[in-house]
């Protein structure tokens, strides 16, 4: 599973090539510096003062401001799979179901999900009519959505398999000693990982392939091998993988080169490699978190750029920078000020960054005295940041998401009861937001690196 949001069939090819709309930002409550390099000198930065509107620097799709008509997301309240459309909550799943995890299929008339005390089931519904099926009972949590068909593929004990979306429909076998896997952005196979194994002489290597699928003109399934990552990377031994993400021109695919997995919970190399395999790069040491590492929606003036959060240990409440560098030419920028951090994030248009920002502290073991993030604009370019929306005492505001037009979602949660589902017209208007939705469940949290994809989804479609 992969982003916070899903747009329409038309627009498929762009999502593949990397124009996707998605944006998450995580913003800091104090006055922010203009860069991270310029120390504290603090900017009181209102909409006139020129930060870019997302429309300025990528061009909507939708005519229709604030995009709630456009707007559907999938949730879970109360262990049950809801959707909202056009205004109105619908539930698809019982309620006490222990369902988690839903995905939108490219065409927005299915969503899988997990179901199940384990979440190793793996269902789809029809959002149409409600009707769902089992299509995996051991599908797991690693599942994706083929970005051109509705087909899902997912892993199971170190085997990738691919099922449709109708009931009825077998699991294929594609390929085993897989560690991990994404799909090509076109659909056509998947770039994949080896499982690495651990002989009396030490761990086997890790080698990165491709696989094509077998189409009607094709041969049979088709493996190409085309890169072998080196056993250790500075201090790291490399047994495994992250999902790859692929930038907007398909020429790059960033992932986590990782180590065994007590290590790998602090520490891991952020590396890129192109398509063709023959150029790798490391750029960056980083916790374990496939949400912090964003290809920009498509290339710049200087190619793809690239932006994560940078800085080892689990702890999100330290020692955590934003941080942007062009590929394949890499000239690191951090952006994160000095005294607070930054957690979660997502490109918002070419050139500017919605982050949620917190105060850097030494980690609690109690969650009240743990700081409560606030959503804030990064201008890339400019280096200029500004505060848009300060949630009330008691509250934080996490992952939002880019919509249709300017418009942007996210989650406002106290961490314990109550979590509901924000939307505003743009990033200018988030302090003016109000609950889309009430009372979804809490998303997972591991050491305050908060992930609501599994209680939340959107899906932008076509006015």
């Amino acid at each position: 599973m992969d982003g916070n949001v899903y747009l329409g069939r038309s627009k498929a090819l762009r999502l593949l090539r990397g124009l996707a709309l998605t944006a998450a930002i995580w913003i800091g409550g104090l006055p922010l510096p203009a860069s991270a390099s310029e120390g504290n000198a603090a900017l009181a930065l209102q909409p006139e003062d020129g930060m870019p509107d997302r429309q300025s620097s990528v061009q909507s799709a939708y005519a229709k401001p604030g995009g709630k008509e456009q707007t559907a997301a999938a949730f879970i309240r109360e262990g049950a799979l809801w959707v909202k459309e056009k205004g109105e909550e619908r539930r698809l799943s019982p309620n006490g179901a222990f369902a988690r995890n839903p995905a939108w299929s490219p065409d927005g008339r299915s969503i899988a999900y997990n179901q199940g005390e384990e979440q190793r089931q793996l269902w789809v519904v029809d959002v149409r009519n409600g009707n769902s099926h089992l299509a995996a009972p051991e599908g797991g949590t690693r599942f994706e959505w083929s970005p051109a068909k509705n087909r899902i593929a997912y892993l199971q004990e170190e085997k990738l398999y691919t099922v449709g979306q109708d009931a009825g429909d077998e699991p294929v076998e594609v390929a085993g000693e897989i560690g991990n896997f994404s799909w090509l952005p076109d659909g056509s196979g998947f770039l994949v990982s080896s499982a690495a194994q651990l002989l009396p002489e030490g761990w086997t290597p890790v080698r990165i392939s491709r696989i094509m699928l077998p189409t009607e003109t094709s041969d049979p399934l088709q493996e190409e091998p085309l890169y072998v990552l080196p056993k250790q990377i500075e201090d790291m031994i490399v047994v495994g993988t992250s999902k790859f993400r692929w930038s907007a021109d398909g020429e790059w695919a960033a992932f986590l080169a990782t180590p065994t997995a007590s290590l790998s919970a602090d520490g891991n190399m952020l590396c890129v490699l192109s398509a063709d395999g023959k150029t790798f790069i490391t750029l960056d040491a980083m916790a374990r978190n496939e949400q912090w590492f964003q290809w920009s929606p498509k290339p710049g003036r200087g190619g793809n750029r690239l932006a994560y959060i940078a800085g080892v240990g689990r702890e999100a409440s330290s020692n955590k920078r934003l941080t942007v560098t062009p590929v394949p030419t890499t000239n690191k920028k951090a952006y994160t000020p000095a005294g607070f951090v930054d957690q979660n994030f997502a490109w918002y248009g070419e050139d500017a960054i919605l982050v949620s920002r917190a105060k850097e502290g030494a980690w609690s073991t109690n969650p009240g005295e743990r700081p409560w993030p606030e959503l804030a604009l990064i201008g890339l370019s400019g280096g200029r940041q500004r505060v848009i929306a300060k949630p009330p005492g008691g509250s934080g505001d996490f992952q939002p998401t880019a919509l249709c037009a300017d418009s942007i979602g996210w989650v406002r949660s106290n961490r314990s009861s109550a979590s509901d589902v924000m939307v505003a017209i743009s990033a200018k208007e988030a302090g003016k937001a109000t609950a889309w939705i009430k009372g979804i469940d809490l998303g997972d949290n591991f050491y305050e690196q908060w992930n609501w994809n599994p209680v939340v989804r959107f899906y932008v479609k076509e006015p």
